[in-house]
């Protein structure tokens, strides 16, 4: 298109011929589109000499206007970079989200550049801080309006902030309520207007994602999903999950009390099979799970209770081979940050409390409590936008409160007992191969932290390193003195298709007591995978 609006197309009426003047206003804004600011032209009798001249790189930039608590000295590849119209565009763009994500909904900014010097200069007018109020909802023929509270990631009267108003229509958009939602924001003198605009949709929705990693192989995933059952947006899942090491499948129901409210009631089917080198089992149940959430000002906490029917088998390994009665809770708080960056962990964190319990004549043959609390968190080293440094921290802590002569006797199942080793926590170890026999573990605690670079390399390449650390033990509440140590390195790449992970890890053991025993051989293991996170 550019060749002919500047030489002209024969074939075409009217641009037979370009004068010399209009193909040198054509060449000037394609030019400038690429960082040639100052091109010169000479024209001849048949000939427009083009001088393009170098490229104007930004040498300064000056913000003025802007409220405190927002510094544009962190805002990264702005200096340096190539002049261009698109770049002036993207500097506008972050100035006006970090302004959004921090009450200023409607501000106004004006950019300029210099072509000669290089200096690009904001004049910020942020304007009124703004609180979250009433939200217009879209009407819908086949919901009630009210259901779109349980998406809702904000209190009313909370500051403004963009990225929740994102969140909230991710949100609607993961549960496939409908296709599309978005919100208008204007401001005005009465206050806030939010207005939500949605596109719907069929209500059954059908997904298939394909993974690899080195531990499960391929990976796949399928899921069907209808949101839209009755006027209250009940909803029913079917998932299946297969890789080499396990098959799972699981059908669950939705149903909610009120179309406002977001306490509910979740009947759920699972089916799965386990086959690791130590074991092969398979596993069902048959859960009754009440459960809600709530927002509070930066988190979102979700609670799920219930009773449970189990039934499992153990083909290969130690384990047992019954039906039992279990109770079973969820609870987990997760930061709204977190939330918002999960295909791009920045900010944020959760942290997950598991229980599972079994008590001697209801339906169970032995007394069992599984504790299990495990958590995330991610900080931008130094607020910088993109992020150039990332640190993250995972933590885990578990164990079952049960005889341990139950163990040896074979009597407590597979998800009660516990194996570390694997991308999951421990990288210097094979999955699931500490210990390498099929007792299991009765406790563990796990810790690691990661050092990510961010946005900084070509072709978004992310160098990282880790330490992890844990240890275990065959009682419940106890632990061995032994320290498994695992350092390592890799890099991440956000690909087009999902996030791509390569780990190279170390592990080793600190034999604090050599009469202690030892679970792990130290050795090297290679980690690739792609759609996994930390």
């Amino acid at each position: 298109m550019e060749i002919r609006l500047v030489c002209g197309d024969p074939d075409t009426e009217g641009w037979g011929h370009i004068p010399f003047n209009q193909a040198e206003n054509f060449l000037r804004a394609f030019l400038q589109q690429r960082g040639y600011q100052e091109p010169g032209f000479e024209a001849g009798h048949d000939v427009l000499t083009v001088y393009p001249g170098g490229k104007t790189r930004v040498s300064a930039f000056t913000v003025t206007g802007m409220p405190p608590g927002i510094e544009p000295r962190k805002l990264r590849k702005i200096r340096r970079q190539v002049l261009t119209p698109r770049l002036l565009d993207t500097a506008q763009t972050v100035l006006q989200s970090a302004l959004r994500n921090r009450g200023y909904a409607c501000p106004v900014i004006e950019m300029r550049g210099n072509g000669t010097t290089g200096e690009v200069s904001a004049d910020v007018r942020p304007g009124a801080v703004y609180r979250f109020d009433h939200i217009s909802a879209k009407k819908s023929a086949e919901v009630d309006t009210d259901i779109f509270y349980r998406y809702e990631a904000f209190r009313r009267g909370q500051r403004f902030d963009s990225r929740l108003l994102d969140l909230t229509a991710q949100r609607a958009m993961s549960d496939s309520l409908f296709l599309n939602v978005y919100f208008e924001v204007g401001c005005s003198t009465g206050g806030l207007i939010i207005t939500e605009r949605v596109v719907a949709g069929k209500p059954q929705v059908y997904r298939l994602g394909l993974g690899f990693d080195t531990e499960g192989l391929l990976i796949g995933r399928a899921r069907w999903q209808n949101s839209r059952i009755g006027a209250r947006g009940n909803s029913m899942e079917v998932t299946l999950y297969s890789s080499y090491r396990g098959q799972s499948a699981s059908a669950d129901y939705r149903y909610f009390m009120a179309p406002a409210s977001r306490l509910f009631l979740m009947p759920k089917l699972t089916f799965g099979r386990q086959n690791e080198p130590q074991y092969e089992s398979l596993h069902s149940e048959l859960a009754l799970l009440p459960g809600t959430s709530w927002e509070a000002k930066s988190r979102r906490v979700e609670l799920l209770a219930g009773p449970a029917l189990e039934y499992t088998h153990t083909s290969r390994g130690l384990g047992p081979d019954n039906t039992y009665a279990a109770f079973q809770t969820q609870l987990e708080f997760r930061d709204h940050l977190f939330e918002y960056y999960a295909g791009d962990p920045r900010a944020g964190g959760r942290i997950a409390f598991r229980s599972q319990s079994r008590v001697a004549g209801i339906y169970s043959g032995i007394t069992a409590h599984l504790l299990s609390l495990k958590g995330e968190h991610v900080w931008n080293l130094g607020g910088y936008e993109p992020p150039a440094l990332v640190l993250a921290t995972r933590y885990l802590g578990q164990t079952t409160l049960v005889r341990k002569s139950l163990l040896a006797a074979g009597e407590i199942p597979l998800d009660m007992r516990f194996f570390l080793g694997g991308d999951s926590n421990l990288r210097g170890g094979g999955l699931n191969k500490i210990p390498a026999d099929a007792a299991g573990l009765l406790t563990t605690i796990y810790d690691g932290v990661e050092l990510r670079m961010g946005d900084v390399l070509p072709h978004g390449l992310q160098p990282l390193i880790f330490l992890d650390a844990a240890m275990a033990g065959r009682s419940c509440f106890k632990l061995d003195p032994n320290v498994y140590w695992s350092p390592g390195f890799g890099f991440r790449w956000n690909s087009p298709v999902g996030s791509v992970r390569a780990t190279l890890a170390r592990g080793f053991v600190w034999r604090r007591n050599p009469a202690a025993e030892v679970l792990l051989v130290p050795q090297w293991r290679f980690f690739l995978s792609l759609g996994t996170e930390f």
